[in-house]
């Protein structure tokens, strides 16, 4: 599968695992194809930065790296206004870029559109429920 994974994913399997995680150990075996936007890189690099998580510079650094290892970087050329928080919609755009089969999401706002054209918006858990029988 096409998946494009929102950042509060990426940051949940950073710092808790679970299913987050689990999301992206399918694309580490190479089960799902990842797709990433420079903005969506941008994002999960300044959120993992905030204070309030205390990451480690070093750590951060390998994952993002990690990241960009795993993940197809795509041009976006189409921006849509879809999402009510703004922000989200450079995920429905990288998504639309790489004919995704899914974004996977925890994010209310996402996961209220169900889905874009041919694109399904799910929880990871959802995801994983699907794939890993």
């Amino acid at each position: 599968m096409k998946i494009v994974i929102d950042t509060n994913l990426f940051i949940s399997a950073f710092f808790w695992q679970g299913n987050p995680k689990k999301v992206i150990d399918r694309v580490i075996n190479k089960l799902d194809d990842l797709f990433i936007s420079v903005d969506i890189l941008n994002e999960i690099t300044d959120v993992i930065n905030r204070p309030k998580f205390k990451a480690d510079k070093k750590e951060t650094e390998n994952y993002i790296s990690e990241i960009k290892n795993i993940a197809n970087i795509v041009d976006i050329s189409e921006q849509i206004n879809l999402s009510r928080d703004k922000k989200d919609n450079k995920y429905i755009d990288c998504a639309i870029a790489a004919s995704a089969d899914f974004i996977v999401s925890g994010d209310i706002h996402l996961l209220e559109l169900k889905e874009y054209g041919k694109i399904k918006i799910v929880k990871a858990k959802d995801y994983l429920d699907r794939y890993e029988k």
